[in-house]
């Protein structure tokens, strides 16, 4: 009995210190530097607008596809990069195509990198082109003739 009340006393001082631990503030200020880590509002992520560099139109012979190949530099290493059409009644003559940047979680890296992305252009194109839209401008391409 006196050995289990003991554990008991010893697991109660355990807590109440590790309680303690988690209440008490840092001895001393913690001097300001360089977060490396940036928290995103959400905890479900946050998706913008991104903006692009390059945009190309290649002929992939391996499978005897257009390609569409948009380049740039995301913010934040772990951004994960796609397009997102806008919703049209029909094929309008330009489809218009956003090259968006997601962050999934709600911690953000806010190094700068580049990305390269490419898709097979009869997805995103309408019937005389592609329009595609970014966080400060937009650029029409023409179908190639086939």
């Amino acid at each position: 009995m006196r050995k289990l009340s003991a554990i008991s006393l010893a697991g109660l001082g355990l807590m109440l210190a590790m309680g303690v631990a988690a209440i008490a503030k840092p001895w001393a200020p913690v001097a300001a530097s360089d977060n490396y880590v940036i928290r995103v509002w959400s905890l479900t992520g946050e998706c913008k607008p991104l903006d692009f560099d390059g945009v190309e139109i290649e002929y992939y012979r391996g499978k005897g596809i257009y390609q569409l190949t948009i380049t740039g530099t995301k913010p934040f290493t772990n951004m994960e990069v796609s397009l997102s059409e806008e919703p049209a009644a029909g094929r309008p003559a330009y489809r218009k195509t956003v090259v968006i940047g997601c962050v999934k979680n709600f911690l953000v890296l806010p190094v700068a990198s580049p990305y390269y992305l490419t898709v097979p252009l009869e997805q995103f194109s309408g019937t005389r082109g592609i329009e595609i839209i970014g966080a400060t401008r937009r650029v029409r391409r023409d179908l190639p003739r086939r």
